[in-house]
């Protein structure tokens, strides 16, 4: 009876082992996605932009990132099967809110194919080989890392005009 209880034992404490090393569920960060954060111009500090829609250029169906949102940063995701993608920054502020005012992020990029792993499969991983803004409400974009993986960085900083930049510039003349 001992050996039974015994081999019983070690049986089930075999079966719990093995249900431990692997997982049903992929828990892994499987999301390459640039970041891009927000940043005054002239404070050259991190903004909250209000009223904001992004949306991605040529993707077909509704393609919102942000809809008239409140937001510091934004996840950009890029497509596997292209190279590149256009993101278009629209102002909902009633003053703002015309179409000619949008400004479009171009990212260009060669993807990577990744195997991650068995429970969680393959991924891609992106190459960022060049970027262009139009500059309406944006003044200028900086590239913070070009390679974009599952670990979560900062890859864009798009600085946009602030009313701090207007006061800035309206400096008295003297006469």
């Amino acid at each position: 009876m001992g050996k039974i209880l015994t081999v019983s034992t070690i049986a089930a404490g075999l079966l719990l082992a093995a249900g431990a090393c692997s997982t049903n569920t992929c828990r892994d960060n499987i999301s390459a996605l640039p970041v891009a954060a927000f940043y005054s111009s002239s404070l050259q500090a991190v903004i909250t932009v209000d009223s904001i829609t992004v949306y991605g250029d040529g993707v077909p169906g509704d393609s919102a990132i942000v809809r008239n949102g409140q937001v510091s940063q934004v996840y950009l995701p890029l497509r596997g099967g292209e190279q590149e993608c256009r993101f278009v920054f629209h102002y909902e502020q009633q003053a703002l809110s015309d179409p000619r005012l949008n400004d479009t992020l171009t990212v260009n990029y060669v993807p990577r194919p990744m195997f991650t792993s068995v429970e969680c499969g393959a991924m891609y991983f992106y190459d960022i080989t060049g970027y262009g803004c139009t500059n309406h409400l944006i003044d200028s974009v900086a590239m913070m890392n070009a390679s974009v993986t599952n670990v979560e960085a900062e890859t864009f900083r798009i600085y946009f005009r602030t009313a701090d930049d207007d006061e800035e510039e309206e400096e008295p003349v003297e006469v």
